[in-house]
């Protein structure tokens, strides 16, 4: 196939300086199919426009390659305002992450801070029914912020597409969600073009794990099994990047459409990791240094953590001084409780704010054990553990059977506990640190860097654009 031909329209409203999660599969797929000759046009939001307490990392926009047309268009601000919008983050452990040249200014954030944030928390009230009023309040909110509350960008993202193909014709369409807005761009642009389309779920959506009870029986649960039954109708493949996204999608979506499911695994970008200039340890550090990186929300809850980590603490298994835990990152408002109640391991336990993606994995480099969090899913995986990989570091995940335990575990990356086994948790505490005392917390692999190494991935992508082109 000539170059010219391989022209593609990638839709992502998560693309740099845009730090939400996602936003590396994007442009790792970008920068490495531009290597093997695509001509691509990104169709994202101008920064300006982003939504409330959006984290923001400049220095991602160093990730984009010359060549790539980057086109940033409005969004509608109206509905934001209108509804009060806003992430659910926490507003005040949020927003713009540090910037590299701002690393001497990154500390921990205080026991104090943490506790006046969890005091500013108003207790849930307890659920009752709803009023009317209230039920139509929120029936119009669910209306109007279908398939999700990025549907304002629609308009701007679909006339600037078209644009863009009237002005050099793209020949294939790559979208990649959350948010699902992507797909719906992508949907109206199939129709306009006639040209093929590929989706890429990077998480479960109308059946995903944790949103189960959320939208069990609601409006908004049924309209969002309409939009994904539609997208898997029109699109001409499907990208899930688990095995078990991909049997869940098989088992639900039968017949023909089943034959449009592909697995392309996330992954890690090889060029962060080639030239690390990070400071390497030698012998046994000091302490036991585990640290976590990345958002916690939702059912991501370090309390049990917390719990398991101040009992061998206290019965003298292991010594405070002897151990060091990091978590750097967001952390969503309804987890500020679980951090507030850490006076007696203050010592122990330090929370840094949200920190540039090259900070970040300093972090993670100067680390024994790495932490995943993963208990109310398992169809996912936290897109951190691969960067876990690619450092050759000892994984500790606390996650329930599923998607992450399988790649730990088939790969002996580390150990995983289930969150639900509150002993196994703190017995798996005692190991690490025995094992650290004996420096034995190295891995080996087996197979899994070139696995899940990003080149190999694109790669993928790429032969899957091909062959989709070459059948028209």
């Amino acid at each position: 196939m000539k170059n010219k031909e391989k022209k593609l329209l990638a839709i992502a409203f998560i693309y740099p300086p845009m730090a939400r999660a996602g936003v590396h599969r994007s442009v790792r797929f970008v920068r490495f199919l531009k290597e093997l000759g695509w001509q691509i046009s990104v169709l994202t939001p101008d920064e300006k426009y982003y939504p409330p307490q959006t984290p923001v990392d400049h220095g991602l926009n160093n990730k984009i390659p010359e060549g790539i047309v980057v086109s940033r268009t409005a969004v509608f601000q109206g509905m934001y305002k209108l509804f009060n919008l806003k992430v659910k983050m926490g507003n005040e452990a949020n927003g713009q992450v540090k910037d590299e040249r701002d690393k001497e200014k990154i500390a921990p954030i205080s026991h104090d801070e943490l506790t006046s944030l969890a005091e500013k928390i108003k207790p849930q009230k307890p659920v009752t029914k709803k009023s009317k009023k209230q039920a139509l309040k929120d029936f119009i909110f669910d209306l109007f912020t279908l398939p999700d509350k990025e549907v304002f960008w629609l308009p701007y993202a679909l006339f600037r597409g078209w644009r863009l193909h009237r002005h050099n014709a793209f020949n294939i369409i790559y979208s990649t969600a959350p948010p699902f807005t992507d797909h719906l761009v992508a949907l109206f642009l199939k129709k306009l073009s006639g040209k093929p389309w590929i989706a890429d779920f990077r998480d479960p959506w109308a059946r995903a794990p944790m949103k189960k009870q959320e939208l069990s029986g609601t409006f908004r649960g049924r309209a969002i099994h309409f939009f994904e039954r539609k997208f898997v109708q029109h699109a001409d493949k499907i990208i899930l990047n688990t095995d078990w996204a991909h049997t869940e999608f098989m088992q639900f979506y039968k017949g023909k459409a089943a034959a449009k499911f592909v697995v392309i695994n996330n992954g890690f970008d090889p060029e962060d990791f080639e030239n690390l200039t990070f400071s390497e340890m030698t012998g046994v550090p000091a302490k036991l240094r585990i640290t976590h990186t990345g958002a916690l929300y939702r059912m991501r809850d370090p309390g049990a953590f917390f719990q398991a980590l101040s009992e061998v603490i206290d019965e003298g298994v292991i010594n405070k001084d002897e151990i060091e835990v990091n978590f750097v990152g967001i952390i969503a408002r309804e987890l500020y409780n679980s951090f507030s109640n850490l006076a007696h391991l203050e010592d122990v336990v330090k929370v840094y704010p949200p920190v540039s993606h090259e900070e970040a994995l300093r972090f993670q480099a100067q680390a024994d054990v790495l932490l995943a969090l993963q208990p109310g899913t398992n169809l996912s995986i936290p897109g951190k553990i691969f960067e876990y990989i690619a450092l050759r570091k000892y994984i500790f995940a606390v996650t329930i059977p599923g998607a992450t335990a399988d790649l730990v575990k088939n790969y002996h990356l580390g150990s995983v506990v289930d969150p639900q086994d509150f002993n196994a948790l703190k017995q798996e505490l005692v190991n690490l640190v025995q094992k650290w005392r004996q420096n034995q917390l190295s891995v080996h692999l087996n197979g899994a860097y070139d696995k899940f190494n990003g080149r190999n991935q694109s790669r993928e992508l790429h032969d899957l654009l091909t062959e989709l082109l070459e059948r028209r």
